[in-house]
């Protein structure tokens, strides 16, 4: 089996988990990820998100991590929050002051992404960024939905990129995951116990 058929049955396995997660769970993991990532005992981790003036993150879909009350704990601390948009093969992120509906609008496929496109962000100006992922290996190595946004989006920066937080559940955590020079890796990744959401 070559690196696209694996990645191919990895993400076909991770959504098949993720579908099985219901609205109350992922309700509960979202109202509880605020103070899950505020207890992890890592200097860099909390050194990155006490500095960050800026954070990156993305709205969740079909059982991706919920991250939108971290982004609402981030923005009452006075961290800007900024979300990407898809444009033709682009990736670009905006700047939202809250997660009100009249701020975003669905993608073709049914993605929230900012409605305001007025003023895009300079990737530079991203200090910490919370990662969406199919997987990840123990090093960190990310495993994405597939188009290469992020990718190309935050691997073009070098030693410029952004600190790279990944939030997955256990199920994510697969050691074989497949990699090209092309694939980012996580500078951390908070894994969410299996307790949080199997019954």
């Amino acid at each position: 089996m070559d690196i696209a058929e694996e990645k191919t049955r990895i993400r076909k396995e991770i959504r098949r988990r993720r579908a099985l997660l219901s609205p109350e769970t992922l309700s509960e993991i979202d109202r509880t990820l605020p103070d899950f990532i505020a207890a992890i005992d890592d200097p860099e981790l909390r050194s990155k998100l006490k500095k960050a003036k800026r954070i990156a993150l993305y709205r969740a879909y079909k059982g991706e991590v919920p991250v939108d009350g971290l982004a609402e704990s981030f923005m009452a601390r006075g961290i800007k929050c900024c979300f990407p948009k898809i444009t033709d093969q682009d990736m670009v992120f905006y700047d939202c002051d809250s997660l009100d509906d009249v701020k975003f609008s669905k993608s073709s496929i049914g993605i929230k992404e900012p409605s305001d496109t007025s003023n895009p962000v300079d990737p530079k100006d991203i200090d910490v960024v919370v990662l969406p992922a199919l997987a990840y290996n123990e090093e960190g190595t990310r495993l994405g939905a597939g188009g290469g946004y992020y990718d190309r989006y935050f691997g073009s920066l070098g030693s410029r990129r952004p600190y790279l937080l990944g939030i997955c559940y256990e199920f994510q955590l697969c050691s074989d995951v497949p990699s090209t020079d092309q694939d980012i890796s996580a500078d951390f990744i908070a894994v969410i116990p299996g307790d949080a959401y199997e019954e």
